[in-house]
C-alpha cells in the first residue's frame, strides 16, 4: 500500500546496478530503455541486463562496463535489495 518503500527499493537497485556499471544513477535512469533482471530456472538471481537507448551520448556508453553490445550490458548478481 505505502508506495515509498517499493520507490525506495528501486532507486536503491537503480544505484547498485549503476555503480556495477560504471555510471551514475541519473545516467543509468536517464538512458536506459529496460532492466531485465536475470534468474535461473530455480529462481536465483545471477544479475541484470540493462539496454540503453540508441540516443545515448557516447561519453555515457563509454563509461559503461561490461558491455555485451553497443547499447546493452550485464552486471552479475545485486545483493543489496
Amino acid at each position: 500500500m505505502n508506495q515509498d518503500p517499493s520507490n525506495h527499493s528501486d532507486v536503491e537497485l537503480h544505484q547498485c546496478v549503476a555503480a556495477e556499471l560504471g555510471i551514475t544513477a541519473d545516467e543509468l535512469t536517464t538512458w536506459m530503455i529496460n532492466d531485465i533482471e536475470r534468474v535461473t530456472e530455480g529462481g536465483k538471481e545471477v544479475g541484470h541486463m540493462v539496454v540503453f537507448r540508441e540516443s545515448t551520448p557516447a561519453e555515457v556508453l563509454d563509461k559503461v562496463q561490461h558491455k555485451q553490445s553497443q547499447f546493452t550490458a550485464m552486471t552479475g548478481p545485486i545483493g543489496a535489495q
